[in-house]
């Protein structure tokens, strides 16, 4: 079980308290922090994180290569299985539609580097 985050702060419930999290969605939280952290910048776990700042725009493997950077920021979380990655360019930022399953059900999540 862990706190919920939303915008970089701990998500509230209506009571104005921590909001709590668990199973898929806390692995697709976790998938989230991996995947948005440039591996190597949090002092205090330098594995942490990705190299999806890597990407290149004008890449005609795009999909390809950000396949490839999601499984491997992903890997140290042993439940999760990287199902699907496509990358578009949208206003000149990279935009990543990624599937994932873990626990026998499967999440979907959006990230832009």
């Amino acid at each position: 079980m862990d706190t919920s985050l939303k915008a970089g702060d701990l998500a509230e419930n209506e009571s104005g308290k921590p909001y709590l999290i668990s199973s898929l969605e806390e692995t697709v939280q976790r998938c989230r922090i991996r995947l948005c952290i440039r591996q190597g910048s949090f002092c205090y776990n330098r594995e942490l994180g990705g190299n999806l700042h890597k990407l290149d725009r004008s890449d005609e493997n795009l999909s390809g290569n950000a396949l490839l950077l999601v499984r491997e920021a992903l890997l140290p979380i042993k439940q999760v299985v990287v199902k699907e990655v496509s990358a578009e360019v949208h206003n000149g930022k990279i935009v990543l539609d990624i599937t994932i399953s873990a626990y026998g059900e499967e999440a979907s999540m959006e990230v832009t580097v």
